[in-house]
């Protein structure tokens, strides 16, 4: 073989390998940073509402609701019925605390939730693939028990709107 017939194989075996690379280097925990909203999550029934937000410091805060959470009849959320206490218990969630990304697996510590089980554990989400605008993981271990879950977010948009 030549020697320039031995650079372009070379060149195309790494071009190949970076960009097998290419995703993951991609999926770091800064492809994390920034606001996703939720675009489907099992137990969240149809077009759920939701927000997930990632710090560069290692931060993030995520509120799930199912779309057709009651309001309360009286109008004053501290005087509400069983079954109204019971559809918003049932029906949304909110965890705050600490991330990292390893691999495919994002790894949270929950400093704070309205499901007080899982404050102060580590709780982790499996199979993460991120894009330029989709995430997807699986939560293993729902708080409504059950088998793991897929949830999907989309990055939130950065444009601005006119007011």
């Amino acid at each position: 073989m030549t020697t320039r017939v031995v650079l372009n194989v070379f060149a195309v075996v790494l071009l190949g390998i970076t960009l097998a690379l290419g995703d993951a280097v991609a999926q770091s925990s800064r492809t994390l940073v920034g606001t996703w909203t939720l675009v489907s999550a099992d137990g969240f029934g149809p077009s759920p509402k939701g927000s997930l937000m990632f710090d560069d410091d290692g931060h993030f805060s995520a509120i799930f609701l199912r779309a057709d959470l009651p309001s309360y009849a009286s109008n004053n959320r501290s005087r509400g019925t069983a079954d109204e206490y019971r559809a918003i218990a049932s029906g949304s969630i909110a965890v705050f605390g600490t991330y990292t990304l390893d691999g495919t697996d994002l790894n949270l510590h929950i400093d704070g939730s309205t499901f007080p089980n899982w404050i102060g554990a580590n709780r982790k989400r499996s199979n993460v693939t991120i894009s330029t605008n989709e995430m997807r993981y699986t939560q293993p271990t729902p708080s409504t028990g059950g088998p793991p879950a897929v949830i999907v977010w989309r990055r939130a948009s950065l444009a601005l709107t006119a007011r």
